[in-house]
């Protein structure tokens, strides 16, 4: 049986050297309590990086004790997602696996050229509605041959996103793949070439989902694919919602 190690946040700033492999052939395994890292962003963190490689990682925020704090509405951290990779260019993901995260599994902000491939991301039943992999604010993101079971939004993408890849993605249960919401802001960028294609939903609340708020905005939605979707057992295959919870209401 592969060794569990216990390690508190880390992060990893300013590695510009070439050819660097983040790889540790055990699972990482964030504390039992809550407390020591629920009120961190991340977990762990890669901010400032170029040429890195993180390979078949096991992690584990261990975030049911969060989510049990959370449910009756107790004054709780926020919780801290697993994986952020912030500003940073040039970065592979590969073989990946993110188990009960206390928020968001991956965080992908201000990257471009990024590469997250062969990944699996789970988390029980009792798991908040949150997103897995959220990508805001980058370019050049590619998502491909990835097991998704989770209950929240599996892959969300926020405006400023461009040139996204997602393909051959097994999801199921919980939400959908989401772009936006829009219109946050009047001024915004929107997204703009995004292409989804061979994606199996299986006993999903919706299929692919593009959503904004009824509100003035300048952001639009272009050059978005949605092509080879297989969907089994799916309430509401394609959603496009123009009006997603007008504010200021709480958004999911």
């Amino acid at each position: 049986m592969p060794e569990r190690c216990l390690i508190r946040n880390v992060m990893f700033h300013s590695c510009n050297n070439h050819a660097i492999t983040f790889r540790i052939d055990a699972t990482l395994v964030a504390p039992s309590d809550y407390h020591v890292i629920g009120n961190t962003t991340n977990w762990l963190t890669f901010q400032v990086v170029i040429n890195v490689s993180i390979i078949d990682d096991v992690l584990d925020d261990q975030g049911t004790g969060l989510w049990a704090c959370k449910r009756p509405g107790k004054n709780c951290p926020s919780g801290a997602s697993t994986l952020g990779l912030t500003k940073s260019n040039n970065i592979l993901v590969r073989g990946l696996t993110s188990l009960n995260s206390q928020m968001f599994h991956i965080v992908i902000k201000g990257c471009d050229n990024m590469k997250l491939r062969g990944l699996i991301v789970s988390a029980s039943r009792q798991s908040p509605n949150i997103d897995d992999i959220q990508v805001q604010l980058s370019s050049g993101v590619m998502i491909m041959d990835t097991q998704i079971k989770t209950y929240g939004d599996w892959v969300s993408v926020d405006p400023s996103a461009t040139n996204l890849w997602i393909e051959n993605i097994a999801c199921g249960p919980g939400h959908d793949i989401s772009i936006g919401s829009l219109a946050k802001d009047l001024k915004e960028e929107g997204f703009q070439n995004v292409i989804v294609k061979t994606i199996t939903f299986t006993g999903t609340q919706n299929g692919v989902r593009i959503k904004s708020l009824a509100e003035p905005s300048n952001g639009s939605v272009k050059n978005v694919v949605f092509q080879h979707i297989d969907m089994v057992n799916v309430q509401n295959p394609i959603v496009n919602d123009q009006n997603y919870y007008p504010l200021p209401r709480k958004l999911s």
